[in-house]
């Protein structure tokens, strides 16, 4: 058991509102918002709460925090939205804001900003830092350049470790937070990496050479993609990644806490389309909005569909003539749906991952399709069972059990078939895979279920 501590007075808990608390004032109370404990706020609820807001209480509420504090919240909302909202301001707010930023978070409010706005605001921004905007946005958004910081602090190998201490203490305000330390030459190309770790633990007089690393693991180069990124840094299992040109100069550098972000992006982005959806769709959206980003498939959906709608109503006699066909027909439609969404899921993950190699995906193919027999048969024992029973058929027990079979071991071959073939013809796996799939496999459920009930009991 502790030993108890006496005379000690706990730390008081910062007061802070929760999201649904703030969602209380939105009715019009707004006054009522106690800006110290609007400061001790989450930066996301806050945010969360400006995306429900009138872009007039937008303002109303940003102007109740400082210009640091209104800078952390805009950079944990959609950059979209923080653009709309920067655009909005005086000139003299949005330039305090944009400077309290990092470079990269800068850049994409700046990059959804109208571009004779983004102008203007640069001109008045300080040199140095239009100067660091501007060269981040050469590079791709969604590139290893786009999400880096060039902020970053280096050192020399000539160095003894206690005047790198003492550069490191000079630099606190001005550079990106890492516990890895980047070692550059004098034309700025990277040699080696220490950590403030390896500082603490090294004599003073010891050189930065003595105790650096030259094998350097997770270089990015600045044009790859930021799920590359996010892969290498997985990989690496790294706290910081360097980020060079080709002459291995250093750029800058990518933080957990952006890897942290692409990651959230990548799978929010790839379960919305897998299903049809906007990848960068919102609860908050507006209802037009929403409804056209989701049309677009619908509409695929629909015209897929009718080859479905189509092969039922060959087959509407022995529909209306056999007793519990369209009831087993649903029951097999929707196991079979749902053993390819399961492949559809793992796979599409593999590949977002890296981990499918196109050598392997003829020995996945048999797997996921052996994995649909096994299931189809276990299933399909139940199911065939019960159907015999309640409707007083052992045909209609063999034709539940030997459709599921089959179409369950269809479902394994197609929820490995559609993905590979997106990824291999240069589409986003992710990329309404749901609605493909589902529009191929629903008409040879259909199909192979109505053509053998129609031999085996019509």
């Amino acid at each position: 058991m502790p030993h108890t501590i006496h005379n000690h007075s706990p730390s008081k808990k910062l007061e802070q509102y929760s999201l649904e608390e703030l969602m209380s004032f939105a009715e019009g109370a707004l006054d009522g918002i106690d800006p110290i404990k609007l400061a001790n706020t989450s930066p996301y609820d806050v945010g969360c709460f400006l995306e429900r807001l009138s872009s007039e209480d937008q303002q109303f509420i940003l102007n109740k925090l400082s210009s640091a504090d209104a800078s952390l919240v805009l950079a944990e909302m959609y950059s979209s939205d923080s653009a709309e909202i920067l655009s909005e301001m005086r000139d003299n707010c949005a330039i305090r804001i944009l400077e309290n930023l990092e470079p990269d978070d800068a850049v994409d409010l700046l990059l959804d900003v109208e571009v004779h706005d983004r102008e203007r605001l640069l001109g008045k921004l300080s040199q140095e830092f239009a100067e660091t905007i501007r060269n981040l946005m050469r590079y791709d958004p969604d590139s290893a350049g786009g999400v880096m910081t060039p902020y970053v602090t280096t050192l020399r190998e000539t160095m003894t470790v206690e005047q790198a201490i003492q550069y490191i203490r000079s630099e606190k305000n001005e550079t990106e937070n890492s516990d890895i330390l980047f070692v550059i030459d004098h034309g700025r190309r990277l040699i080696g990496e220490t950590s403030v770790r390896n500082l603490i633990w090294a004599k003073s007089q010891q050189l930065i050479a003595d105790i650096m690393e030259r094998d350097i693991h997770g270089i990015c180069m600045p044009g790859e993609s930021k799920q590359a990124v996010a892969l290498i840094m997985t990989e690496t299992h790294g706290q910081t990644l360097p980020v060079i040109d080709g002459q291995g100069r250093l750029l800058g550098i990518i933080t957990h806490d952006d890897v942290i972000d692409i990651l959230h992006e990548t799978a929010t982005s790839d379960m919305q389309k897998l299903y049809g959806a906007g990848g960068d769709e919102r609860v908050t959206d507006g209802i037009w909005y929403s409804a056209s980003r989701r049309m677009p498939w619908l509409i695929v959906n629909l015209f897929l569909t009718m080859i479905t709608t189509n092969i039922m109503g060959k087959f509407e006699t022995q529909i209306q003539n056999i007793a519990g066909l369209a009831a087993f027909l649903n029951l097999v439609m929707v196991l079979a749906d749902n053993a390819s969404d399961q492949v559809l899921a793992v796979l599409v993950r593999g590949l977002a991952l890296g981990e499918v190699l196109p050598s392997e995906v003829k020995r996945i193919y048999i797997k996921e399709m052996a994995k649909g027999f096994i299931n189809g048969a276990v299933l399909g024992l139940l199911a065939g069972l019960l159907a015999a029973l309640w409707m007083h058929s052992l045909l209609m027990g063999i034709l539940v059990f030997g459709t599921l079979v089959f179409n369950m071991t269809i479902g394994g071959i197609l929820g490995t078939l559609v993905p590979t073939f997106l990824k291999k013809i240069g589409l986003d796996p992710a990329s309404s895979s749901g609605i493909i799939m589902t529009a191929i496999a629903e008409p040879i459920t259909t199909l192979t279920f109505l053509w053998a009930g129609a031999i085996f009991l019509g």
